[in-house]
């Protein structure tokens, strides 16, 4: 306990969009990964991260959730033959 402790003392908190990002990463490759799941369809290598490097950026250069997420997936679908 004293050890986690210290390690989080010396690493310091991490930034407010650091740790929002990867949760929203998170939250983005395991709906993805489902949605292909449910369709039959397995990701392409890269497909998966690309597009949510794709939504995460559309988002933080303001778009609204669902606009980043149908452009993304055409996006995905003309890069990997979708």
């Amino acid at each position: 306990m004293r050890v986690l402790l210290a390690v989080g003392l010396v690493l310091g908190p991490l930034s407010a969009t650091a740790s929002d990002n990867s949760l929203i990463t998170q939250f983005c490759r395991t709906a993805i990964k489902a949605e292909l799941q449910r369709a039959g369809t397995v990701p392409p290598e890269g497909m998966v991260a690309d597009t949510c490097h794709c939504f995460l950026a559309e988002v933080q250069n303001g778009a609204e959730i669902q606009t980043a997420q149908a452009h993304c997936k055409v996006k995905a679908a003309e890069t990997y033959g979708l």
